[in-house]
């Protein structure tokens, strides 16, 4: 086997010579590495971007779809606070009562951005786009919160549907189950409100989702309950329009 020896350097001109060639071999060795670590990041940060933002539309879409039930819910809470004033007054109107209930399995998503964050795609965002994004996310916590809120104020309301007997603390229950719906509920507005400010800042438009098609906060106040139970049985639906 022949076995070749390096050349000794002759003179500086020779040694600058390979040793450029070194250098530049492994400059260009380095950026193609670099180049495709680019541009699988720029791939990673394209899909999550596309995934974070279908999931932004399709929230403020359940916001929208939920907005179409506000006229039914203001009136109801109106109609419950004479309910409530009756109750006190030992005048409870002893027909049946239908209160109902918000929609509140119109909850708002946040796994996929959550995805992002927990592997570190997000992180290959500008910081303008992640603090978008930070601030969106920070609507919907507040929104899913006041939604659970007013679920479990509207729960406590339902009391008067079975006519309980009057008295200084069931009066009390009432009147802060109330307040409490009405906060939640002012609540619920804030956070929509700024969310679809938000989305629209960057341009993402809310999914056309399936309105309700019986709210049961729709159903008159005096249905009965088996009768109010099948009318609202075409339930939530906040799912894309085919």
């Amino acid at each position: 086997m022949d076995i070749h020896k390096p050349k000794p350097f002759h003179n500086w001109r020779e040694f600058l010579k390979e040793y450029a060639i070194i250098v530049l071999g492994v400059a260009t060795a380095l950026a193609a590495e670099q180049a495709v670590v680019t541009l699988h990041d720029r791939a990673r940060a394209a899909e999550a971007r596309a995934a974070i933002r279908a999931e932004i539309a399709l929230n403020v879409g359940r916001m929208n779809v939920r907005q179409a039930v506000e006229s039914c819910i203001g009136k109801r809470l109106d109609e419950v606070d004479g309910l409530i004033a009756a109750s006190a007054a030992g005048k409870l109107p002893q027909e049946v009562l239908w209160i109902g209930a918000t929609p509140a399995a119109l909850v708002i998503f946040d796994s996929t951005y959550k995805a992002a964050m927990q592997s570190g795609t997000a992180s290959l965002f500008s910081y303008g786009e992640q603090q978008d994004y930070a601030n969106l996310y920070a609507s919907f916590e507040n929104y899913n919160r006041a939604v659970a809120e007013e679920a479990r104020s509207w729960g406590d309301l339902r009391t008067l549907e079975r006519h309980p007997a009057p008295s200084a603390m069931l009066d009390w229950q009432l009147r802060s189950a109330m307040q409490q719906a009405r906060i939640a509920r002012a609540a619920i507005n804030t956070a929509r409100y700024w969310a679809l400010r938000d989305s629209a800042t960057i341009g993402v438009t809310p999914a056309r989702l399936e309105p309700i098609k019986m709210p049961t906060p729709c159903i008159p106040l005096h249905t009965p309950r088996e009768e109010a139970l099948k009318l609202g049985n075409s339930g939530i639906r906040g799912i894309p329009v085919p």
